[in-house]
Formats: C-alpha cells, structure tokens, sequence
C-alpha cells in the first residue's frame, strides 16, 4: 500500500500524481498523468502569466523558462526554486498544483 505526503489542505499519493485539496470544508481530488497533465498546466500557467501587468508577467516569464527547461531535464530540485518564485506572484492556482504534484513536490513548496 503506497504512502501519501500532506501538506497543509494538500495530500499527494506516492508516485502516483494523485492529489487532494481541502478547502474550508470542500474537497477536490484527482490524478495528475506526468507527461499530458503537466504539458496542460504548463499551458494553463502560461496563460495566467498572460494575464498579468507587464512588470510582473517580464518576471514571471523568466522563471517560467527556467521552470521549463528544470522540468525537461528531469531536475526537480532545481524546479522548486521557479514554483516557488511563481507562486509568490500567482498564488495557489490549479496549474501550480498540478506540477508541483507531478514533481512530486508539496505545496506550500518552502
């Protein structure tokens, strides 16, 4: 039987991408898949960045990157640092979840 790390409102299944968020009461669950689920956060995240002012996106676009290229060569160690930096900006959102959990990192990440 796998063992499961919680953070928080937040429990991730070993290895698994699976994830639990509570919020005040409400609770959400599913699967995140490694390859088509991070590549969809990835986009979503993206998207989000779009959507801030110019001084924030120019900064949170850098990290983005960095957490791209973290992501592809399979460091996620060195990933931690760019979630972090982007969670700061963005806060919890749903595509930050999903790649965090998919690194098998805890959200809050520090």
């Amino acid at each position: 039987m796998g063992e499961s790390s919680k953070y928080g409102g937040l429990t991730f299944g070993e290895n698994k991408g699976n994830i639990t968020i509570e919020n005040n009461g409400t609770l959400n669950q599913g699967i995140a898949s490694r390859s088509e689920d991070i590549i969809l956060a990835l986009k979503q995240l993206h998207e989000d960045i779009q959507r801030l002012s110019d001084e924030q996106r120019e900064i949170a676009e850098a990290h983005f990157e960095l957490l791209q290229t973290h992501i592809n060569n399979g460091d996620k160690e060195k990933a931690q640092k760019p979630l972090e930096k982007l969670t700061e900006i963005l806060g919890v959102i749903t595509s930050l979840i999903t790649i965090a959990s998919a690194l098998g990192l805890g959200i809050p990440l520090k």
